[in-house]
Formats: structure tokens, sequence, C-alpha cells
């Protein structure tokens, strides 16, 4: 979901209304502690509380599901793969600099 919304001034400070929709699926509401913080060029807001309700996992979760399944299951699938394999024998090492004649 992508919004557009205008930074607003707010007193000394600059603002950004959150939507009630993505409000309620953070699980914020007004007076609610919020962390922010920066990833690169983009500012992440979240509940200060960690822990989402069952409901907004969920639904978190399938979205990760949907767009990621297929890369967790061909991961999922080598993994399996070389869990029955020995680990490489390791032979022994030789110095740099000088190829072996």
């Amino acid at each position: 979901m992508v919004l557009h919304r205008r930074v607003a001034k707010v007193g000394g400070s600059l603002g950004i209304l959150i939507p009630r929709d993505i409000a309620e699926v953070m699980g914020v509401e007004e007076g609610t502690p919020v962390r922010l913080s920066l990833v690169g060029r983009q500012m992440v807001v979240e509940p200060e509380d960690d822990s989402l309700p069952e409901a907004s996992f969920r639904r978190s979760f399938s979205t990760v599901l949907r767009r990621y399944g297929p890369a967790f299951k061909v991961l999922a699938d080598f993994d399996r793969r070389t869990a029955d394999r020995p680990p490489l024998a390791q032979g022994p090492r030789r110095k740099a600099g000088r190829r072996p004649r």
C-alpha cells in the first residue's frame, strides 16, 4: 500500500498524519509511544511495544510469504540437500605466492 501525504508544520516541528486504517493495523492510537528510526532515507515508525496483535502478525507474515515464499522454498530445498552431505574434507593448505611444481 502506498499513500501520499504532505508534511505539515506543527508548532516548531514537522508532522505527517497517519491514516486511521494504518494506525489500526499498527496498533497505535492517540498517546501511543512510538519509536522512529531511519533506514537510509526512509523513516520507520513502530510502536515502542514490539508485540503485535495476533491478527496483525498473521496479515504481515502472509504478505511476506506471498512475496518471498518461492525464495524460502528454494532455500529450504537447498538446505535439505546439503544437510545429508558430509562436510568437505580440507586438504593441507599451501602458502600463497608460490605454485607447486
